[in-house]
C-alpha cells in the first residue's frame, strides 16, 4: 500500500475493525437494553392505566362499603350489582357475613372458589392479594377485605402482560405483583429456562409490577431492533472512520508517530564509514538516523525526516541522536580511537541558543572531546539569520566542533553560506558523483565545485562513491575523502564497532 495512504488510513481502519468487533461481540447486551427499554416504556403505560385503575376502584369499593347493611339483603345484592355494572375494574363481588354470603357476577369469570386453588398470598394491613392460574385472558387478582361487620371479596379484570401473546414466544416471559420480599406470579414462570429480572415498575404505595424473560425471549423480541440498531452504530462507526482518515492527514498521521516512536525508543544511529583513500583508513563517520518499527521494518529517513523539519520534531530527533551517540562513545574500542563523528544538523538549530548549550553540556558532562564531533548542515532548509548562525558556529568551532556544508550545490545558497559562515568542510553530494563518466551537464558542475574547495581552502569529502571509476576520477582531481556503498554501508553500532575493529586490526600492524 502506498505509504501516504497507509498513514492516513491506518489508524482508522483499526478503529473501524475494533469497533466492528466490538459491535458484533456485544449483540447480547445490546438485546438485553432494547429489551429493558421496551419493557420500561410499556410497564410505565400500564402503570398509569392502573394507577387511574386504583384510584376509580377505591373510590367505588369506599361509596359500596358505606351503602351496604352487611347483611345479604336484597338492598346489598342491588348495591354489588350496580356497582359491577358501573365499575371497569371490578368483575365480581362477594360479601361474606356471620349468617351467609351473597355474589355477584361479571361476565366470562369463574367461580370465586376456583382462586383458591395453588395461590400465593401477599398482604398489606387488612388487605391480602391472591391470585388464579388460569388460561391468558384469567389473570385476575382476588381481593380480600376483611371488615370489622363481614369480609369483601372482589376479583379484578384481567391484568395485562407488557406484551401481547402474538409478541413473544410461548413461556419466554413472566410477570408478578409484589410487596417487599413477597410475590406473587401474574404471569408465572414456566419450564426449567433461566430468567432474567428486567424491570420493576411501583403500584400505588406499597406494591410494584415485575417483568422477567428468558433469553430466547429477548431474542424473540428484539431481533429486528437489533438488526436496526446494529446497522446505525456501523454506519455511525463507518462515518467516524471516514472523518477520522479524512482529518488525520499523512503530516499529522506521521507526527504523532514520530512522537510515539521517541517515547519507545524506536529511532537508532548507523554509521558509516569515511574513508583516507590515500591510506585506507577510516577518519570518522557520519550518523545517520533510521526509524526501526516494533516489527522489525526500517523507515527511511526520507520518509520522515521532511515531516520532522517541517513540525518542529527534529529537534527532539537531533538532540536524541546526540544522546545515543555520545552513549556510543563511551565505548572502550570507540573511546580510544581517533576518528570523529558527523551528524545533519538544520540551519535553524545552528541559530539557536538552546541546541548549542545543549550540546556544549552534554559534552561537557560525559567528557568527549569537541574534535570527536562534527555537525554537518543541510541545505534543505534555508538560514533565517544568517549573522545569528555566524555566532553559534563561531561558537561551536572555538570550543572544538567542525562544521560541513552538506549536499553542497543542491539547495539555498550553499557557496553564499560558504563565504559567510566559518565552515570547513565541503561534502560533495551524490547526485553529482553519479555524472562521473557520464555526458550529464551537471558533470562540469561536480568539477566547479572541487575547484572552488580548493582556492576557498576547504577540505573535501565525496558522498555517494559506488565504483572504482568514480573513486580514480576524485584521486585525479585530489580528492581523497569519500563515503559511499563502494566502502561500507550504514550500519546499526554493532556491526559499526566490529568494522572498527577490523579497521584498527588491520593498520595495527
Amino acid at each position: 500500500m502506498n505509504m501516504t495512504l497507509w498513514l492516513r488510513w491506518r489508524f482508522p481502519i483499526l478503529v473501524f475493525i475494533l469497533g466492528a468487533t466490538t459491535i458484533v461481540m456485544s449483540a447480547q447486551p445490546i438485546r438485553y437494553n432494547l429489551f429493558k427499554n421496551e419493557v420500561e416504556k410499556r410497564l410505565e403505560n400500564i402503570h398509569i392505566f392502573y394507577q387511574e385503575r386504583y384510584l376509580d376502584v377505591g373510590r367505588e369499593l369506599q361509596d359500596l362499603i358505606t351503602g351496604l347493611n352487611f347483611t345479604c339483603t336484597q338492598q346489598d345484592i342491588s348495591l354489588l350489582r350496580e356497582t359491577i355494572e358501573q365499575s371497569t375494574g371490578i368483575q365480581l363481588l362477594e360479601l361474606q357475613t356471620e349468617t351467609g354470603h351473597c355474589s355477584v357476577y361479571g361476565s366470562n369469570v369463574p367461580l370465586i372458589k376456583d382462586f383458591d386453588k395453588d395461590s400465593t398470598v401477599i398482604g398489606h394491613d387488612t388487605v391480602a392479594f391472591s391470585y388464579n392460574v388460569a388460561p391468558y385472558h384469567n389473570h385476575r387478582l382476588k381481593l380480600h377485605y376483611r371488615l370489622p361487620e363481614a369480609s369483601l371479596i372482589l376479583i379484578t379484570e384481567p391484568i395485562q402482560h407488557v406484551f401481547t401473546q402474538s409478541e413473544v414466544c410461548n413461556n419466554c416471559t413472566a410477570m408478578t405483583l409484589s410487596k417487599g420480599d413477597e410475590e406473587i406470579q401474574v404471569y408465572p414462570k414456566q419450564g426449567t429456562d433461566h430468567y432474567f429480572h428486567i424491570a420493576t415498575r411501583a403500584f400505588g404505595p406499597n406494591f410494584a409490577f415485575n417483568v422477567y424473560a428468558t433469553e430466547e425471549g429477548i431474542n424473540y423480541v428484539t431481533t429486528n431492533d437489533l438488526l436496526i440498531t446494529q446497522m446505525l452504530l456501523f454506519f455511525m462507526l463507518l462515518s467516524g472512520c471516514l472523518l477520522i482518515g479524512l482529518y488525520r492527514t499523512p503530516e499529522r498521521t506521521l507526527k504523532d508517530m514520530i512522537a510515539d516512536g521517541l517515547l519507545k525508543k524506536e529511532f537508532i544511529p548507523f554509521y558509516q564509514p569515511i574513508i583516507d583513500t590515500k591510506s585506507g583508513r577510516m577518519t570518522c563517520c557520519e550518523v545517520l538516523i533510521r526509524w526501526q518499527r516494533p516489527n522489525g521494518e526500517l523507515i527511511s529517513p526520507n520518509q520522515f525526516i521532511p515531516s520532522a523539519e517541517h513540525n518542529g520534531q527534529i529537534k527532539l530527533l537531533t538532540v536524541y541522536l546526540l544522546e545515543m551517540v555520545i552513549d556510543h562513545f563511551q565505548d572502550e574500542l570507540i573511546a580510544d580511537s581517533e576518528f570523529y563523528a558527523s551528524i545533519n544538523v538544520t540551519p535553524q538549530q545552528l541559530e539557536d541558543d538552546e541546541f548549542l548549550n545543549t550540546t556544549i553540556n552534554l559534552l561537557t558532562e560525559r567528557k568527549i572531546p569537541a574534535h570527536r564531533l562534527a555537525f554537518e548542515v543541510t541545505e534543505r532548509i534555508p538560514f533565517k539569520n544568517l549573522s545569528k548562525a555566524r555566532s553559534i558556529i563561531q561558537q561551536l568551532t572555538d570550543f572544538g566542533i567542525s562544521i560541513k556544508l552538506d549536499d553542497a550545490g543542491t539547495g539555498y545558497g550553499g557557496f553564499s553560506y560558504l563565504q559567510n559562515l566559518p565552515i570547513d568542510t565541503l561534502k560533495i553530494d551524490k547526485m553529482f558523483i553519479d555524472t562521473i563518466g557520464t555526458n550529464d551537464v551537471k558533470s562540469n558542475i561536480l568539477d566547479s565545485i572541487i575547484l572552488f574547495a580548493k582556492h576557498a581552502g576547504l577540505k573535501v569529502i565525496a558522498e555517494g562513491v559506488e565504483t572504482q571509476d568514480q573513486v580514480e576520477y576524485l584521486h585525479q582531481r585530489d580528492i581523497h575523502l569519500m563515503q559511499g556503498f563502494h566502502f561500507a554501508k550504514p550500519m546499526p553500532f554493532k556491526e559499526f564497532r566490529e568494522y572498527l575493529q577490523q579497521d584498527l586490526r588491520k593498520f595495527s600492524r
